[in-house]
């Protein structure tokens, strides 16, 4: 089977984004022998060209748009030249703006198409994009999936639509070392509770929650340390707030961290803590998961319908800081493996989850 995948950004630089999935969908449809193209609809700066890993499909950019205002219709064009130089058998769009354009390449040349929708794509569109690119996008591609119910609902308040429910997925690496080799190497001693965030530092993430509940944490449990894995527009503030905080000694900003690392720092970890005040579905709470982590979150979004009802995890109102408090420090008092959220995170592998996408794909060139 031909498929090809069309992506606002690529390759993955940042510890969320659509680019990890779509980077994780074109491996594992690769490697079970299917004929892939990743279409990424921005050129490709020169510096992103050394950081592209060898890989078994095509991945090709958009060349820059020669006139101001020529955006959607230049991408158009061009999505329009590739597909017919490709010729595959199902256009897939991993965002509602990339679903626009899947959809109307795939009316014009008659090949079935996929809208996929996020999640902020359409939590965060304006009242224009709702009326036209969230309402075209959904409405145009011959399916249109969503990652959460909640997200579906989301879509049906904005258009009237067949919407079906795709879950995000994660791919789970081998790590070479054990947590005790690992707690090591990052200089965690036995008696150090490590609370772990993975998340842009934006607004909607709500690391400043966070930050205001650990100073009782640190209260309570004076070696314990918060540590920060992501990069965004706060980064400033947010270090400043904890100098002004005084948690200089129990919080570290990590960075940009590798994949590959951010399961390594959730090996090591005692806890995972997401704030958000927004989160369409949070596949890095299953990744955590699947650490035999538990978890403290907030209900917002997706997160309630996509973690499960156990003692391992905690719910709590987004910008309640006296909540979260109280569930973090009920969580680290706890045993830290967590066996039930392993086994329920690893039915959301990427092992799986690429035999749901071919089931959907063989179905829909059925009815084609």
């Amino acid at each position: 089977m031909k498929i090809m995948l069309i992506v606002n950004e690529f390759p993955p630089e940042k510890i969320a984004g659509t680019a990890m999935a779509t980077q994780a969908l074109a491996e594992h449809l690769s490697g079970r022998g299917h004929d892939v193209c990743v279409l990424v609809t921005t050129p490709c700066p020169p510096e992103k060209q050394q950081v592209i890993a060898e890989h078994d499909y095509q991945l090709l950019w958009l060349k820059k748009r020669p006139l101001r205002g020529l955006g959607w219709l230049w991408r158009f064009i061009q999505t329009l030249k590739h597909t017919k130089t490709f010729q595959p058998d199902v256009i897939q769009g991993q965002a509602v703006s990339c679903g626009l354009i899947a959809g109307v390449v795939g009316r014009v040349l008659r090949i079935p198409s996929i809208c996929y929708a996020q999640g902020y794509d359409v939590y965060q569109a304006s009242w224009w994009q709702k009326k036209t690119e969230i309402r075209w996008g959904c409405s145009l591609p011959t399916r249109c999936l969503a990652v959460t119910q909640n997200l579906k609902q989301a879509i049906l308040d904005i258009v009237d639509v067949p919407v079906s429910i795709m879950p995000h997925a994660f791919v789970l690496p081998a790590l070479s070392q054990s947590r005790e080799q690992l707690r090591q190497q990052y200089g965690l001693q036995d008696d150090v509770k490590l609370v772990l965030n993975v998340a842009r530092l934006e607004d909607f993430k709500g690391q400043d929650v966070l930050l205001k509940a650990w100073v009782d944490i640190v209260v309570a449990n004076p070696k314990a340390q918060l540590w920060i894995a992501g990069t965004g527009s706060l980064e400033t503030s947010l270090k400043n707030m904890v100098v002004t905080l005084g948690l200089q000694d129990n919080v570290k900003f990590l960075g940009f961290v590798p994949q590959a690392e951010v399961h390594a720092l959730m090996e090591a970890a005692d806890l995972f803590v997401l704030p958000s005040r927004e989160e369409p579905f949070g596949i890095v709470l299953l990744e955590a998961m699947a650490h035999s982590l538990p978890v403290v979150a907030s209900k917002v979004g997706g997160i309630p319908e996509v973690l499960p009802s156990n003692d391992d995890v905690v719910l709590v109102t987004a910008d309640d800081v006296q909540a979260l408090t109280q569930a973090m420090l009920m969580m680290l008092a706890n045993k830290r493996l967590c066996d039930d959220n392993r086994a329920y995170a690893l039915d959301f592998s990427w092992d799986k989850q690429v035999q749901r996408f071919e089931t959907l794909y063989a179905d829909i060139l059925e009815e084609k």
